[in-house]
């Protein structure tokens, strides 16, 4: 069942939301602010009714939404298990989607819900990161090769700490039923993206992977992984949830100097002379090529799941081209699967990897598990302590 949907008014766009947990909400809250122009909430559904917004159409079954006619589109924000089902319902009734990051547990799940999307239907993913004025920063050093000829790089990115309670009060998190993975499909989706956004795909990869290493849970909470690119080119990446204060830094090394983050400053050393030449034709035993360094500013410091959600509104009222269309989220997850599948292999693989090998290893683990029985406790919800 296809059909098209009406757009309410001049460039307005109905929003619907499904699913309004934490990050849910904080979608809510965002576009019931106004802060996204030319859109109007007019929808949600979820399972609670403690979620129910005054003013705000609530639908306990996200099908009856979908077929109310209340809404052009939609931003899912359920947990991942429920991803695939909810956009295929939405884009078979001819509902444009923004789907939360990841877009599925899987390569070959990602790849056929796109394969699905028809003309005329906007898909787009919550790739919200590309837009920290950090890494928006970082993106254009390497677009204008400041540092030249990549070498290597290294992330330490183990800013990413949770509490036990985080999973206790959940059924899903730290299940593979409920997100096909942890750390690596759940928080470093991210950085994953960031990264090969940054620097391409890598030719092979070998994974090192703590699974419940820190936590009562059995995906994986703590990740190493050494990468191989083109040209000899190296990277590391090393992440954890269960290390505090945990650290947050990007160092990439290039033939004419260094980048490196340290979460919050960038700072650029450039030599005066290719590094390589330099080593080639240098008569001093122990010399160097001089390097002078500044400070980089970052990019402008915007509201960046506001931007995603703007976008997704311009593109369907005005037909401003996404920044984060759907295909945009498959390379994050790639690598999250060819790092899965390395350490179950205990092996270095080649990318890409067999979509369907890895499934089938996916589903063996999800067969063999459920989600948990989530603990009714107390709990502090502040999510802007969520953004690393």
């Amino acid at each position: 069942m296809r059909y098209c949907r009406v757009i309410l008014g001049p460039d307005m766009v109905r929003l619907g939301i499904i699913g309004t947990g934490n990050i849910g909400q904080q979608h809510l809250t965002l576009i019931t602010s106004g802060a996204i122009e030319g859109t109007l909430l007019t929808a949600t559904a979820s399972r609670s009714a403690a979620t129910k917004t005054k003013d705000i159409q609530h639908y306990d079954n996200y099908l009856d939404m979908l077929d109310s006619d209340a809404i052009d589109a939609v931003l899912i924000a359920t947990p991942t298990m429920n991803h695939i089902e909810c956009a295929l319902a939405a884009i078979q009734r001819g509902i444009h989607v923004l789907m939360e990051k990841p877009i599925a547990m899987s390569v070959a799940e990602a790849s056929g819900l796109i394969d699905q999307v028809p003309p005329g239907i906007q898909f787009a993913v919550m790739l919200n990161q590309r837009f920290h004025p950090a890494y928006s920063r970082l993106k254009q050093l390497m677009d204008d090769a400041v540092i030249g000829r990549l070498n290597r790089f290294n992330w330490t990115m183990t800013a990413w700490y949770r509490p036990d309670i985080y999973y206790r009060v959940s059924s899903w998190r730290g299940t593979w039923p409920g997100e096909g993975g942890g750390l690596l499909i759940n928080q470093c989706i991210h950085n994953l993206d960031v990264m090969q956004w940054l620097f391409g795909l890598p030719t092979s990869l070998m994974a090192k992977i703590g699974f419940g290493r820190f936590h009562d849970i059995e995906v994986e909470d703590d990740v190493t992984t050494i990468m191989n690119y083109p040209e000899n080119v190296t990277g590391v990446l090393i992440a954890s949830s269960g290390e505090a204060p945990g650290i947050n830094r990007l160092e990439i090394v290039g033939d004419l100097g260094l980048i490196t983050f340290d979460g919050n400053d960038i700072s650029l050393q450039q030599a005066d002379q290719s590094i390589s030449e330099h080593c080639a034709m240098t008569k001093e035993m122990f010399g160097m090529p001089n390097f002078s360094q500044q400070g980089v500013p970052p990019g402008e410091d915007i509201n960046q799941h506001a931007t995603v959600i703007q976008n997704f509104v311009n593109a369907i009222a005005l037909g401003e081209p996404l920044l984060t269309p759907g295909e945009a989220g498959l390379g994050s997850l790639k690598l999250a699967n060819a790092m899965l599948l390395s350490a179950w292999q205990n092996s270095e693989v080649s990318l890409p990897i067999e979509t369907a090998l890895f499934r089938d290893a996916l589903d063996k683990k999800i067969d063999a598990s459920s989600l948990r029985q989530p603990e009714d406790l107390e709990v502090e919800i502040d999510m802007e302590k969520s953004y690393r």
